[in-house]
C-alpha cells in the first residue's frame, strides 16, 4: 500500500471515529473519491475489525482503541469465564457475554454445550441494540442519547417478532423493573433468550445471556433459566467490584 493510500485509509478511520458513524457515500464525498474506492477501504477495515456495519452505517470497531483498552477487554472475558462455564453447565444451553459498543451489541464470548443450536450471534459479531435479549438488556441501561438514537433510527426487522419503537417503550422499562430481558424469536426464529445486565459501581458493564430453542425454554424451565442468569449476573457484578475484577474493561469509558 502506498503512502498516499495509507494516509487516505487513516483519514477514513479518523473521520468515522470523529463522526461516530458514516455511510460510504458520505466518506466518498468528504474525500472526493469514487464510492467504489471508498468501499474498498471499508471492506478491508471491516475484515480486520477496525469497523463494523449496521444498517448501512459504519462505526469504529473494537480495534479503534488504545492498547490498554484491548488488554482490558480480554481481561473482562477472563473474569467472566467461570460464570459463563457454570451457567452453561446449569442450563445446558448456549451462553454469551455481550457488551455495548456505541450503537451495537458485541458478543465478546460464547460457550455452547455439545448440542448447539444454530444462532446468528457468535463471538465477535455485532447486532443492533433493539432486538434480542442480550441487546435490549444493554439498551435498557444505555445513556439517553443512545436510547433516543435507537428509538428514532431505522430498526431492522429480522423476524415478525422483532420489536419496533412502540414496543421498546414498553419493553425497556420492564427490563429495568424486572432486572432481566426475555426475547422470543426476535432475531432467530424459534429461539428464546434470557439476559441480565451486569453492574459495577452502578454502571452496566455487560450482559450475560442464555439462548436455546423455544421447545426447551418454556414454562418452569424458562423460569429456572431466568433465575440462573440473574444469579450469575449478580455474582459477576460482585467479582467486578472486587480487587480481582478491578482492571476489567469498563464499556462506558469512551463508548
Amino acid at each position: 500500500m502506498s503512502l498516499s493510500s495509507l494516509n487516505r485509509g487513516l483519514k477514513i478511520l479518523t473521520m468515522i471515529a470523529d463522526h461516530g458513524r458514516m455511510r460510504v457515500d458520505e466518506i466518498a464525498a468528504a474525500l472526493d473519491i469514487p464510492s467504489s474506492s471508498a468501499y474498498r477501504y471499508i471492506k478491508l477495515f471491516r475484515e480486520t475489525d477496525y469497523l463494523y456495519e449496521l444498517d448501512g452505517y459504519y462505526y469504529p470497531g473494537v480495534r479503534v482503541s488504545s492498547r490498554d483498552e484491548q488488554s482490558e477487554k480480554q481481561h473482562l472475558v477472563e473474569v467472566a469465564a467461570p460464570a459463563l462455564s457454570r451457567l452453561c453447565q446449569q442450563t445446558g444451553e448456549t451462553v454469551m457475554l455481550t457488551v455495548r459498543v456505541q450503537m451495537a451489541a458485541l458478543c465478546l464470548e460464547r460457550i455452547s454445550p455439545r448440542r448447539a443450536d444454530a444462532l446468528s450471534f457468535y463471538r465477535g459479531s455485532v447486532r443492533p441494540l433493539h432486538a434480542g435479549a442480550s441487546a435490549t438488556a444493554l439498551l435498557a441501561y444505555a445513556p439517553a442519547d443512545v436510547l433516543t438514537a435507537v428509538e428514532e433510527g431505522t430498526m431492522r426487522r429480522f423476524t415478525a417478532m422483532t420489536p419496533d419503537a412502540s414496543r421498546l417503550k414498553i419493553t425497556l422499562p420492564a427490563i429495568r423493573s424486572n432486572g432481566f430481558s426475555v426475547s422470543e424469536g426476535e432475531v432467530d426464529p424459534f429461539m428464546v433468550a434470557v439476559a441480565a445486565p451486569v453492574f459495577r459501581n452502578g454502571h452496566c458493564i455487560c450482559a450475560l445471556s442464555v439462548a436455546g430453542r423455544q421447545q426447551r425454554l418454556n414454562g418452569q424451565t424458562l423460569d429456572d433459566v431466568i433465575e440462573h442468569v440473574c444469579q450469575a449476573a449478580a455474582e459477576l457484578g460482585r467479582e467486578l467490584d472486587s480487587a480481582a475484577g478491578a482492571a476489567a474493561w469498563m464499556t462506558e469509558e469512551g463508548w
